[in-house]
């Protein structure tokens, strides 16, 4: 059976998590969550976004935030303890922005990581490697 081919992006000034999440750094100890191009291309386009509340404490495998897509319902978890410092509030009216945009402007969260992050994430490269062998 051949396998369908798909076609996305990897941004290489970020981290990635396993659960296609990327991380960027931005500042003050602050890193920014999104979702990766690859999971938009496998799972479709997102159609819903449900975001935590922003201040909320959320502890590692606790669900992070949630969307729906075209073809299902993803939860997606912390890799690691943190505290939601801005949610993209837009993304609850426009979901869209996150098929569009999906390293810029489809942010889902700033956070503040508890500990170091650093040991759950994946560098670009890593990430790659990782899609490869799934």
């Amino acid at each position: 059976m051949d396998e369908e081919d798909i076609e996305f992006t990897i941004a290489h000034n970020r981290r990635y998590s396993n659960a296609h999440l990327w991380f960027h750094d931005v500042k003050d100890e602050r890193v920014m969550i999104g979702i990766s191009e690859f999971l938009l291309a496998d799972a479709g386009a997102v159609l819903r976004v449900n975001l935590p509340d922003q201040g909320q404490e959320i502890g590692e495998g606790d669900v992070l935030f949630s969307v729906r897509t075209e073809y299902d319902a993803l939860r997606f978890t912390s890799p690691f303890s943190l505290r939601v410092t801005e949610v993209n509030g837009e993304l609850e009216s426009t979901p869209e922005t996150i098929n569009d945009s999906p390293y810029d402007n489809g942010w889902v969260l700033i956070i503040e990581p508890h500990e170091d992050a650093d040991d759950a994430l994946l560098e670009a490269d890593e990430y790659i490697e990782f899609l490869q062998e799934a």
